[in-house]
């Protein structure tokens, strides 16, 4: 007898159980999703549903941890064809020699893969862990990937942008506005800033 073949409700004890199967699928940050296989056991008796012999959790976990392995060297690739070298990424996180190696072979943590999330959403980040994380190298990084933004957003020709940056001790206000044009070029398309629309002022 199979384990389907033993199975009981657990509302009321009837083995006239029918089970169906499936397909189902969970997102994977930074990768392709992990697809498994649920399993609905319904009884026919007083028609309880659900997952009676508790395979769905292992399914699951199993799927996720696939997929987010397979995250993970999609994931070191993206940063190594930007440039970012995997021996200056580990010099830069204080990490052991082969490190990266053993990533991409599976051995990855929940830890590792929160910090290579990270990275692959901000790889700027790597130059302020380079410097040991100096508080005014970290605050350049951050002004220097805000004039990206907004540069791109001004090419991609939107009407207005604006951003409100707000925490305890200061409250900073930044508006950008232009003439929109089909095309953005430097000669047909210049930000207009105005001292007013940018403010910086401590609470």
């Amino acid at each position: 007898m199979s384990d389907k073949e033993n199975l009981t409700c657990p509302a009321c004890g009837s083995n006239s159980i029918e089970t169906i199967t499936l397909n189902k699928s969970i997102p994977v940050v930074y990768g392709n999703a992990a697809i498994f296989s649920e399993s609905v056991d319904k009884c026919l008796i007083c028609e309880e549903m659900g997952d009676f012999s508790n395979v769905n959790d292992e399914n699951i976990q199993k799927a996720l941890e696939l997929a987010r392995k397979e995250s993970v060297i999609g994931m070191l690739d993206t940063i190594s064809n930007i440039g970012i070298k995997m021996s200056y990424m580990e010099r830069a996180l204080d990490l052991p020699i082969r490190t990266i190696a053993r990533w991409k072979n599976g051995e990855v943590s929940a830890a590792s893969l929160a910090l290579l999330r990270i990275i692959r959403t901000y790889p700027w980040l790597l130059e302020v862990a380079d410097e040991r994380f100096n508080k005014k190298i970290a605050d350049l990084k951050i002004l220097e990937e805000a004039n990206h933004i907004i540069h791109k957003a001004l090419e991609s020709n939107t009407e207005h942008l604006q951003a409100n940056f707000i925490n305890q001790k200061y409250d900073m206000k930044v508006s950008v506005t232009y003439q929109s044009n089909q095309k953005f070029s430097e000669k047909s398309l210049k930000p207009k800033f105005e001292s007013k629309s940018i403010s910086i002022s401590a609470t």
